[in-house]
């Protein structure tokens, strides 16, 4: 028996490749690859052109970012910081592989008068800089200290010179050039405007400097390790100063009473040593080798002196006009008795109502330690080696 006699339909294989019109069944339709190729093409045409685009957009924005660098002006000033540059470090790289400095000063150079001219200063430590290239990275590292504050002088720091003026440097210009992604090329137009319209007009001021002030620091601290210290002319470019100082500040702190009033003894002890004391004690010593008034032992002497005349005062007179001003700037021995001094937070003065500041917490110590030979300091160290601190954290 066979398919036909039973009237069914004879079974055809189905085939991937039966056309409908041959009136045989297939797996699926047939795809339309011809269509879909073209899409492909088509969107990737799209991607094509868009980073083609992008490319040249980023191409122009660089090319205008090189063009506003060349400009006269700015590679005018250009050259100039760059000169500069080299300067200073030169004179930071000699200084430092000098060694230890022989004292000098010259007979015209006064401190006070620095402030009439602007300045640069610079402390960097002696083992990190080795080469005119690392001057850069100490000068970026350094961190603000006191000793221009109490010399009394306000310069700027030499660490502006390299941080506003980098976008003039061949090294800013070859970063733009080698940045490939078009937003960080963007922050950096952004950035370079600012530049321009703000730091351009700073640098030009900087390079404008009458004198240069260096510190080169020999150890960890300077409370414990020496400093060297150098000063330049830089219109002339003359040396002004250069000297090795010791740092050997100490703050002398020294409670007031009043009658009436309860004075409760203070917690724990004084602290007595501050890197603000040690600043002062450098700026003392250097204003004393140009021949200013200096902070010396006897200071402290005369403030004890004003205290307790004060205290022996029945009418509540003021004390003598002068040692309020000298209170300010006193200097007074050690815990140990060893030392002198060089700062101080102490201020004598009188109550409201005719109450009066009496002798700090140990009169004994207080009135000794001048007259005793312990505290007595070298010749070589009464030069003023202190400077006045109302403040630890600003003298």
């Amino acid at each position: 028996m066979n398919d036909d006699d039973d009237g069914r339909p004879p079974l055809e294989p189905a085939r991937p490749d039966a056309a409908e019109s041959e009136g045989r069944p297939s797996y699926a339709p047939r795809l339309p690859w011809k269509w879909i190729i073209v899409g492909v093409v088509g969107v990737g045409l799209l991607f094509a052109s868009y980073y083609v685009r992008r490319g040249q957009r980023q191409e122009a924005l660089r090319e205008q970012m090189l063009a506003l660098l060349q400009e006269e002006r700015f590679r005018d000033l250009s050259e100039r910081y760059l000169g500069f540059r080299r300067e200073l470090e030169e004179k930071v790289v000699e200084a430092v592989e000098g060694g230890e400095p022989e004292t000098y000063v010259d007979p015209r150079l006064n401190i006070s008068g620095l402030r009439a001219g602007e300045g640069l200063y610079l402390r960097v430590p002696a083992d990190f800089v080795t080469s005119q290239e690392r001057v850069e990275g100490a000068a970026m590292a350094m961190e603000p200290d006191a000793i221009m504050r109490c010399l009394g002088l306000a310069p700027t720091s030499a660490r502006g010179v390299y941080e506003k003026g980098y976008f003039l440097t061949p090294s800013y210009e070859d970063e733009i050039r080698r940045e490939p992604d078009m937003m960080e090329l963007r922050v950096m137009d952004d950035q370079l405007g600012r530049h321009v319209q703000v730091d351009a007009p700073v640098v030009a001021s900087m390079l404008q400097a009458d004198w240069f002030m260096l510190v080169v620091q020999r150890g960890e601290t300077r409370a414990e390790s020496p400093v060297d210290v150098f000063l330049w002319d830089l219109r002339r470019d003359q040396q002004l100063l250069r000297a090795r100082i010791q740092g050997r500040g100490l703050l002398v702190p020294v409670r007031l009473r009043f009658d009436g009033v309860n004075n409760p003894e203070a917690p724990g002890r004084p602290q007595v040593r501050s890197a603000g004391a040690t600043d002062c004690s450098i700026a003392s010593q250097i204003r004393a080798l140009a021949g200013g008034e200096t902070l010396d032992f006897e200071s402290g002497a005369a403030v004890l002196e004003a205290a307790a005349e004060g205290g022996e005062d029945e009418g509540g007179d003021e004390p003598e006009a002068g040692a309020d001003e000298a209170s300010s700037e006193a200097a007074a021995p050690s815990e140990s008795g060893a030392e002198a001094s060089e700062s101080s937070e102490a201020s004598a003065s009188t109550a409201p109502g005719g109450s009066e500041a009496s002798e700090p917490d140990d009169p004994s110590e207080a009135s000794d330690a001048p007259e005793s030979e312990a505290a007595e300091p070298e010749s070589s160290e009464a030069g003023g080696d202190g400077a006045s601190s109302a403040d630890p954290a600003q003298p």
